[in-house]
C-alpha cells in the first residue's frame, strides 16, 4: 500500500488542490492531509476539499490531528502523533481507522495497547521534512514490525531505491511526502512505486 501525505509548501503545482487531484487520479491507498501549521478553519476548508476529491477518486482519505474536523464531515480516520493520541484515546472510539506516528518499539507497542489500528514509523531514513533526525534505519524497523500485530507503515526519505528494503522489513506498506508532492507526474512516480514493490 501506498499513502501520500501532503505538505502544501512543497506542491510541485501552484495550486495545491491541483496537485492533489494529480495524485489522487493515479490512485494512492490514502491521502493523509497534514497541514498543521494551519488554524482550524483553515484545515477544514482543505479537508472538505480534499476528501472531494478523494471520494470522486475512489481513494481513502484520512484528517491529520484535527478531531473536530474529522467528525464534522464525517470522515471515519484520523491519523495522530504518539502523545496527542495518548491524551485523546477516549475519543476515538467513533474512529474507523486510527492511525498513529511513533518512533521506538515501546510507542508501537503503546500505541496498539491502546487502540490504534495502524501505525506509520520514521523516520527511517533521513528526510527534507526532518534534516535534523538522523534515520532510524531497517534494522530498527524490523524490530518495530516484529512487536505488534496491527499493521506498520514506514516513512521518512523512502523513494523508488530504497523502498524494497523497507517491504522486505516487513511492513504492510509505505508513505511518502516529498516524492508525490514534488511530482509533476504522480502517475508515473507511483507506478514505478508499485514495480519495485511487486517485485519483493
Amino acid at each position: 500500500m501506498i499513502i501520500a501525505v501532503t505538505d502544501r509548501r512543497i506542491s510541485a503545482l501552484r495550486d495545491f488542490l491541483d496537485q492533489i487531484e494529480a495524485i489522487a487520479t493515479a490512485s494512492p491507498d490514502m491521502i493523509i492531509l497534514r497541514e498543521k501549521d494551519l488554524s482550524e478553519a483553515g484545515y477544514r476548508y482543505l479537508a472538505v476539499e480534499c476528501q472531494r476529491i478523494c471520494d470522486y477518486h475512489n481513494v481513502k482519505f484520512c484528517v491529520n490531528s484535527f478531531l473536530n474536523v474529522a467528525a464534522s464531515i464525517n470522515n471515519g480516520r484520523v491519523q495522530l502523533p504518539f502523545d496527542p493520541f495518548i491524551a485523546n484515546v477516549g475519543k476515538l472510539n467513533n474512529f474507523e481507522e486510527v492511525w498513529v506516528s511513533v518512533h521506538s518499539k515501546y510507542e508501537s507497542m503503546e500505541a496498539e495497547k491502546n487502540g490504534a489500528t495502524h501505525l506509520i514509523y520514521g523516520n527511517v531514513f533521513e528526510t527534507t521534512c526532518k534534516p535534523d533526525a538522523i534515520g532510524k534505519g531497517i534494522n530498527e524497523l524490523k524490530e518495530v514490525c516484529g512487536s505488534v500485530r496491527i499493521p506498520v507503515f514506514a516513512i521518512g526519505g523512502i523513494d523508488t531505491g530504497n523502498v524494497g528494503m523497507v517491504i522486505d522489513a516487513g511492513c504492510k506498506g509505505i508513505c511518502v511526502r516529498n516524492l508525490l508532492m514534488r511530482s509533476t507526474d504522480p502517475h508515473t512516480t507511483m507506478d514505478e512505486l508499485r514495480k519495485r514493490i511487486k517485485k519483493r
